[in-house]
């Protein structure tokens, strides 16, 4: 019997919300790469609010 599940591992979790922050200061990601003050990315609600309650992130006001 064929199994007609998608092979894509990324199907079987949940879609996190993520949110466009601003990066406030300069850090490096679990890949070794530096992240820019100044840049806009988008991060989980979690991720977001830790960074903005310590100053690494502020939010983006969409207009």
């Amino acid at each position: 019997m064929a199994d007609n599940k998608p092979q894509d591992n990324q199907t079987d979790k949940p879609k996190e919300n993520l949110i466009e922050v601003e990066i406030k200061r300069d850090f490096w990601d679990e890949e070794g790469e530096r992240q820019r003050a100044g840049t806009i990315i988008k991060v989980p609600v979690e991720v977001a609010l830790e960074g903005i309650e310590s100053g690494a992130l502020a939010r983006v006001k969409k207009d």
